[in-house]
């Protein structure tokens, strides 16, 4: 991966959790108004960041956003945030998918990588053990693993690429980020 793109992933990264940062502050709603109002369409915001143009769109029901980068070569970088999103089409299929878990986000850079992060309710060794067995059962060879604090993870490779999953959090609310990258 090239300096020059690693910057640019990394700009996109920066620009799309500061988006995700500036959101307005709830406020009490005055009790002569209906509770329920519709949430007004909002349309795409374009802006330059450096050199690259970046689109973020919010969803209709405010609880998601989608940004789209695209540097000046042309290629774009996708992020997702939200309560609802899908898992990109370019997530490879032989990387496995925690079964009952929930996509909360995804950033995904053409040539680069993507990365995946899901949200479970299953405790975290169970996770863990899933990803090493089905990885390994599909192929995929299992390098070290490393528990630091509540946190697992370990890496594998297969072919040209590179997966790194990371287990964190508690039962009930565990996290899940899923980093697939091509191998230089």
């Amino acid at each position: 991966m090239s300096l020059k793109t690693v910057r640019t992933l990394v700009t996109t990264a920066a620009a799309f959790l500061l988006l995700i940062g500036c959101g307005s502050e709830e406020s009490t709603p005055d009790p002569q108004e209906p509770v329920a109002r519709p949430i007004p369409a909002t349309p795409p915001k374009e802006a330059r960041t450096g050199l690259n143009t970046i689109v973020e769109k919010m969803d209709p029901d405010g609880k998601g956003m989608h940004l789209t980068a695209t540097s000046p070569e042309g290629k774009q970088f996708n992020a997702s945030i939200g309560d609802d999103i899908e898992i990109p089409e370019e997530f490879p299929k032989d990387v496995p998918i925690f079964p009952g878990s929930t996509p909360m986000a995804f950033l995904s850079a053409p040539d680069e990588g993507i990365i995946v992060t899901f949200k479970s309710r299953e405790e975290q060794q169970d996770i863990f053990d899933f990803y090493q067995s089905s990885l390994a059962d599909d192929g995929w060879e299992i390098l070290e693993d490393s528990i630091l604090g509540k946190r697992l993870s370990f890496d594998a490779i297969k072919d040209n690429r590179k997966v790194s999953v990371t287990v964190a959090g508690t039962k009930g609310d565990a996290r899940v980020s899923v980093i697939v990258t091509p191998e230089d």
